[in-house]
């Protein structure tokens, strides 16, 4: 497959970052990024060789920053750095995330700031190049020090050691390296902290995070206004004149949306036999707007942490200086992913009782959408499993940056938890894309015992969703359509607003 060619020299957008997460792109190293790093090197190189004291170049890490070390240990420091600090557990981080993972920690390195050799540069480039995927465990970190324990799983490959994925294939980090025809590398003075002392771990979960709730968030609208007509709603609360007097972004982008999604269906009327919706279906614009606002917050947080330089210390190529401070604090990140799952939360909350109220026999539907209630028992025990899934969430969405846990003998007494954040926050959405997916069964379900048109736009999406699963007829076992519907919503060829314009095949 060729793949784009994404140049340093210029700003990346989210669609770039979903191109390297989905292997469709690759990092052009260039010539310019090359000057400013061989420079920044010999800067720092300049001063080991004068002797000079700097941290984690010539000392120990952590409390043991005190002890010096001598010239001739300079590389077993770093080697050893990472081999003790590769202590990740639990399940392994997706394909998508390592790769943003290898690619946000070459483009902060090509900034320039971080003094590793060009040769380190082009080693992780071509993990990316060659789709060679360290096997990264999802806990260990404590997001601030930088992401040390996953980024150490990253970097051993390029060492020759631990884990990656090719393909379909686990092997040892040797192994890869040979079978991709590439040697394993030696990591001179300070670069294993370089490697390992910086946020990207957090980052490319956010970023990933960012790229698929904006496919999620269009998604949830389009499932919220299949339920609305299932349920008889009114067309009143999504009336532009509303959200014109309360001017928030997402908000109107909601109700535009559903507007469009609805135009033409003879059902999506203002007046109506009922005074009233439940908040659930009236207030789909405020919340499902609110949680829009919220990710393009945490998506700029992400973009602008994409390019920023986030390791310990800092080498500035103009004197030589060499400065210790706190870039790897993950607090940013993590103040943004908690808001984040919060946001997420609702998009799966607010269904889960839209699900409910298409359960409760009201607005001409059979109770729990069963054809023959009592005898059978319909979409019951679906929305108990929708509610499972959000209580869930609402537990995960407890923030992680408000904990902290003294570490490396007080020496590190304030962390920001972000990289839980990041892995609670992908648990959360991907059972708001399952609650999603049974609010969409129980819509279209809905619509079968209405007969309510929607519209062409919803209707042709119908048609296509009774392609992968049948209208019911009864009771059957829904496990394995919740899994098959959840299919359908995710392969759904979404570009941003141009999905309006698509033409089901």
């Amino acid at each position: 497959m060729k793949r784009t060619a994404l140049s340093l020299q210029h700003a990346w957008s989210l669609d770039d970052w979903q191109a390297l997460a989905d292997g469709k792109a690759r990092i052009a190293l260039d010539s310019d990024s090359k000057l400013r790093v061989v420079a920044n090197r010999q800067a720092l190189m300049a001063r080991v060789e004068r002797g000079d004291v700097m941290y984690g170049v010539n000392t120990g890490f952590g409390s043991l920053c005190t002890t010096i070390i001598p010239g001739e240990e300079l590389q077993a420091l770093q080697a050893n750095l990472i081999r003790s600090h590769a202590v990740g557990t639990g399940p392994l981080v997706s394909s998508e995330v390592v790769r943003l993972m290898l690619a946000t920690k070459i483009k902060a390195l090509c900034r320039g700031f971080s003094a590793v050799e060009w040769s380190t540069v082009e080693a992780l480039n071509a993990l990316l190049d060659h789709d060679i995927l360290p096997e990264v465990p999802s806990m260990g970190s404590l997001g601030a020090s930088g992401d040390l324990a996953p980024l150490s799983h990253l970097t051993l490959v390029v060492m020759g050691e631990g884990r990656a994925r090719v393909g379909t294939q686990s092997l040892t980090g040797a192994e890869a390296l040979s079978l991709k025809g590439l040697q394993p590398i030696v990591l001179g003075a300070k670069e294993g902290l370089a490697l390992i002392n910086g946020t990207q771990f957090m980052l490319a979960h956010g970023l990933w995070l960012s790229v698929q709730t904006r496919r999620l968030s269009y998604l949830a609208d389009v499932v919220a206004s299949t339920s609305l007509v299932g349920f008889d709603g009114s067309s009143a609360p999504f009336d532009a004149r509303i959200h014109a007097v309360r001017p928030h972004g997402g908000q109107s982008l909601v109700a535009a949306r559903v507007r469009d999604f609805l135009q033409d269906s003879p059902t999506f009327v203002p007046i109506k036999d009922h005074v009233q919706d439940p908040y659930s279906f009236r207030c789909i614009p405020q919340v499902h707007g609110a949680s829009n606002d919220v990710w393009a917050h945490v998506t700029d947080v992400m973009m602008r942490e994409a390019t920023s330089v986030t390791d310990n210390p800092t080498v500035f190529t103009d004197g030589g200086e060499v400065i210790s401070a706190g870039n790897f604090h993950g607090q940013p990140l993590a103040l943004a992913l908690d808001y984040g799952k919060m946001a997420l939360c609702e998009w799966g909350s607010i269904s889960e009782r839209r699900i409910n109220q298409l359960c409760l026999g009201k607005r001409g539907l059979p109770a729990f959408l069963a054809h023959k209630p009592g005898t059978e028992s319909g979409i019951m025990i679906l929305q108990y499993s929708a509610a499972s899934l959000v209580s869930r969430n609402k537990v995960l969405s407890h923030p992680s940056s408000t904990d902290s846990i003294d570490s490396s003998a007080g020496q590190e007494d304030h962390v920001s938890m972000g990289s839980i954040a990041a892995v609670h926050a992908m648990e959360v959405m991907e059972r708001v894309w399952t609650i999603l997916a049974m609010e969409w069964m129980a819509g279209t379900r809905a619509l079968d015992h209405s007969g309510r048109e929607t519209g062409p736009f919803l209707s042709g999406l119908i048609d296509a969703y009774r392609a992968w699963v049948p209208a019911a007829q009864g009771d059957r076992v829904l496990a394995d359509e919740i899994e098959v519907t959840k299919q359908f919503l995710q392969s759904l060829p979404i570009e941003d607003e141009d999905f309006l314009r698509f033409e089901l095949k």
